[in-house]
């Protein structure tokens, strides 16, 4: 375990506990729900741990978010669920923000817009800020800004695939030819390089981004409609208005599956839990995640991971301790 102050250790439980109560009085239920499944998530840039037992017999895989899981009780009836859960992602280690497990915070409520979503992780982060006075939050000063926008503002391009390789190849950001790279390759060489490190100092929604971003999100009026939260440039939250469509989101997982495929990575099935409820039928609603470990580094200040999570650098310098 990654070791800790005391006080770093009261701040994170006093932390934990003043967001379960924000959900507690707002009439959301908290879920539990499994961190280890016989299928992951279908990702295609994300990494699962593989987990199976010493006779080999059973083989499952930890959660790199417990997103599906929820979905299949959204199906039941429930309309405000939370989960505070271990999640895991494999590759993740190396940087200050990183870790291989981190907590996660991730809540669904049926007939939120995305705006009226933005509103409510204010609200939070504004009791969060009333709980820790020197976390200096401004509700006034957070931003909502297109991804469209941001393009424009700091890479000084728009959103077509063409506008962001003129961009790649002027800055030369990549040796790979255009016509080999995909929208998305493309389109986080610009962000990622030009448009993130940019962002303002204090919370950013980032919303609308392009239809080939869309993941699980729905697609109108030409964008997917999800959205992300920054602290300056960290990414803290993942956020979409779901997609219910049970066709349209088995043709969205063969084709992440397809790219998993040309990535030269592990290719799974499809979840039937997930499969079942969207047949079953999913309310329209909004869901977002919030890497927790990253929120609390913003709230007591720091420049690591290091400083307020007991799971960071789990595979760093690791060393085994004595056999007496």
């Amino acid at each position: 375990m990654n070791e800790l102050s005391q006080e770093v250790l009261i701040q994170r439980a006093k932390f934990l506990s003043v967001i379960r109560r924000f959900f507690e009085k707002r009439n959301y239920l908290e879920m539990d729900t499994p961190c280890l499944k016989p299928v992951p998530s279908m990702e295609p840039y994300l990494d699962p741990f593989l987990v199976r037992s010493p006779s080999k017999k059973e083989k499952g895989y930890l959660i790199t978010s417990p997103e599906y899981s929820l979905k299949e009780i959204l199906s039941k009836g429930l309309e405000k669920i939370y989960e505070i859960t271990h999640t895991f992602r494999s590759g993740e280690e190396g940087s200050p923000f990183h870790s291989a497990e981190f907590l996660m915070l991730e809540f669904y409520t049926v007939g939120i817009t995305l705006e009226g979503l933005m509103d409510f992780c204010t609200d939070l982060l504004e009791v969060l800020d009333q709980e820790f006075y020197s976390y200096g939050f401004n509700r006034e000063q957070v931003q909502r800004m297109s991804v469209e926008e941001s393009l424009k503002r700091y890479a000084f391009c728009g959103i077509s695939k063409s506008e962001l390789d003129r961009v790649i190849t002027e800055h030369t950001l990549s040796e790979i030819p255009a016509e080999k790279r995909a929208y998305e390759d493309s389109f986080f060489i610009v962000f990622l390089n030009l448009v993130e490190k940019h962002l303002p100092k204090g919370f950013t929604f980032l919303y609308d981004y392009p239809p080939e971003l869309a993941a699980l999100s729905k697609i109108r009026s030409g964008f997917a409609k999800r959205f992300e939260l920054y602290f300056g440039n960290l990414e803290l939250g993942n956020a979409f208005e779901e997609l219910t469509d049970p066709i349209e989101q088995i043709s969205r997982f063969r084709s992440e599956r397809e790219l998993r495929k040309n990535l030269g990575k592990e290719v799974y099935a499809i979840d039937s839990g997930l499969e079942r409820a969207l047949k079953e039928g999913i309310p329209d609603s909004c869901g977002i995640s919030i890497g927790l470990d990253r929120l609390l580094l913003c709230i007591l200040g720091g420049s690591s991971l290091r400083e307020v999570s007991p799971y960071y650098g789990k595979f760093l310098n690791f060393q085994i301790g004595s056999e007496d």
